[in-house]
């Protein structure tokens, strides 16, 4: 029994973690994967490159913001403003991820002893 726990353990990948502990949708996942490679974009920028819908990527943008995964800034021009958004760096998403699951692991522990 404990192989077959192991063995699936290892088929796990990033994003599967990025969903179970962050919660994130794929789309909002492969939204941060693509601003890290970006390093900076704009709404249109990054719907561009991901072939969705500006108001899908506002969405997914406002969720990762939400997650702490993304930053964005307000950049006044002459004809008024944009918005850019910038990805935490993924050093930062690991140690994120890796509290709440210690975060977990212990809740799941406390709960464990009362049964």
């Amino acid at each position: 029994m404990d192989n077959l726990i192991v063995a699936r353990m290892q088929k796990f990948t990033v994003e599967d973690l990025m969903r179970c502990i962050l919660g994130l949708q794929e789309i909002e996942i492969r939204i941060y994967f693509e601003l890290l490679d970006m390093k900076e974009a704009t709404v249109m920028e990054i719907a561009e490159r991901v072939d969705r819908d500006r108001t899908t990527v506002q969405k997914a943008l406002r969720s990762l913001m939400n997650c702490g995964l993304v930053e964005r800034e307000k950049i006044t021009e002459k004809s008024g403003f944009k918005y850019v958004y910038r990805p935490v760096e993924f050093k930062e998403v690991k140690e994120k991820m890796e509290k709440l699951l210690d975060e977990w692991y212990l809740s799941v522990k406390e709960w464990l002893k009362k049964y």
